[in-house]
């Protein structure tokens, strides 16, 4: 079965145009999982379309996550930038990269829309 990681590369490969990121270009290589055994994806930006791979290559951006950080990342429980400045992931390169890629990973769950409390 499918971890939510892997589903988060899936999707992000077969993700058309992102509009928010159409104005960069770039490479993130994501290092996942602890040593010995680490799960890597390779992110290719170009103007807002991504190509996915397991290659092993330098990126203008690496990222090194625990599974269970990352997990938390892909599934809105946590913030990629939050994790980074808490030390829980660690990034080598442009962080910019990092900062403009959060943009696609998903945000937190809400069950009401915050400006909906206290109608009523």
């Amino acid at each position: 079965m499918p971890t939510a990681t892997d589903q988060f590369f899936a999707d992000l490969a077969q993700r058309g145009e992102e509009p928010l990121l159409r104005g960069s270009s770039g490479s993130i290589r994501f290092d996942i999982g602890a040593k010995g055994h680490v799960q890597r994806w390779f992110v290719t930006i170009d103007h807002g379309t991504f190509a996915v791979s397991r290659r092993n290559q330098k990126a203008e951006c690496s990222i090194e996550a625990d599974t269970d950080v990352f997990e938390n990342i892909v599934t809105g429980k946590d913030n990629a930038f939050a994790a980074l400045l808490r030390g829980a992931i660690e990034a080598d390169g442009d962080p910019e990269l990092l900062l403009l890629f959060q943009r696609v990973f998903s945000g937190p769950s809400r069950t009401t829309h915050p400006t909906a409390a206290g109608r009523g």
